[in-house]
């Protein structure tokens, strides 16, 4: 009887082939060497450039400490930009609130000096019973007991700087020319006003 094995037969390895490469090509004389050379050539890159690395290194902790103040700093500046935009923002209500005070001012009309100077300005035996102020326009009525009174307050009234020099004068008919017996000399007076202060 034939005895057959049927299991794979048993190869012996070849230790001269690793990983594909036939090592018994190699020459050992100058790999050794290579090997040697490579490894010190490689420590003394590394000698030779260490402080250069150290250098940079301590540049880019330097850089990066830097860098997080800058942003720390813009986060400030962020704030106070923000801050800025707002202020201008009121700056801008505060400028037109500005203006229309200041329109209203000028359309203000304080006739205080005006009538103070009227005041001041009246001879005694003149009596003023209606006074209007309107438009710039002033219209007085009243009476007195002589006209060389009521032409002082007239001349009053022309040389003022309050008033212009078109003073108009009537005699009213509404009003009475007589008071409690005594006969007196009434007036209707009407000047543009030229100024308030």
């Amino acid at each position: 009887m034939i005895e057959i094995n049927l299991s794979p037969s048993e190869k012996q390895n070849n230790i001269t082939n690793v990983a594909g490469i036939n090592l018994s090509l190699i020459n050992v004389r100058w790999v050794i060497p290579a090997v040697i050379l490579i490894y010190t050539i490689e420590s003394m890159i590394g000698l030779y450039f260490s402080p250069q690395v150290k250098q940079l290194d301590q540049k880019i902790k330097k850089n990066r400490q830097e860098v997080k103040e800058l942003k720390a700093e813009e986060r400030k500046y962020v704030d106070i930009k923000r801050q800025v935009e707002e202020l201008d923002e009121q700056e801008k209500k505060l400028a037109a609130k500005i203006k229309v005070v200041r329109e209203i001012i000028d359309k203000r009309q304080n006739p205080f000096n005006v009538l103070k100077y009227i005041a001041d300005n009246t001879p005694d035996d003149v009596w003023i019973v209606e006074l209007e102020i309107s438009d710039r326009v002033l219209k007085m009525k009243g009476f007195s007991k002589s006209w060389k009174s009521i032409g002082k307050f007239i001349e009053n009234l022309k040389n003022s700087i309050f008033f212009s020099g078109n003073t108009e004068y009537i005699k009213p008919q509404d009003l009475i020319g007589q008071i409690e017996k005594n006969r007196v000399e009434v007036f209707e007076i009407t000047t543009s006003i030229v100024s308030f202060k």
